[in-house]
């Protein structure tokens, strides 16, 4: 592993959903490890680090299981929370804003 990369969710979290991972065969593969798009973001590996906005990551289908909301089960996750802690509020939001109007771009409004 780079040592510019950090920790990706599926390694902190431990939920083996990885490619090659102990439950991918299992459980399927989760969507946040293979979306290159967000490759790099905040120094992760594809969506690893910004897990909280790549759609249908996986936590969502556990926290529906639940009855929880995603978005506020987001915010207050242990591993959102690090993320947090470890890249500063201006870094963090440039960098969601940038993946964000990439896979989403916006119309000119004239």
């Amino acid at each position: 592993m780079k040592e510019d990369i950090k920790e990706n969710c599926w390694e902190f979290m431990r939920c083996g959903r990885e490619p090659g991972g102990v439950h991918a065969e299992e459980l399927g593969v989760c969507p946040v490890t293979t979306e290159v798009s967000a490759d790099g973001l905040n120094g992760g590996v594809n969506g690893g680090r910004v897990c909280w906005v790549i759609e249908d990551n996986c936590c969502r289908d556990a926290l529906e299981k639940i009855g929880r909301s995603k978005k506020s089960s987001c915010m207050r996750c242990e591993f959102h929370i690090r993320v947090k802690s470890e890249e500063s509020i201006l870094d963090l939001c440039n960098t969601i804003g940038k993946y964000l109007t990439e896979i989403h771009p916006v119309e000119a409004l004239y």
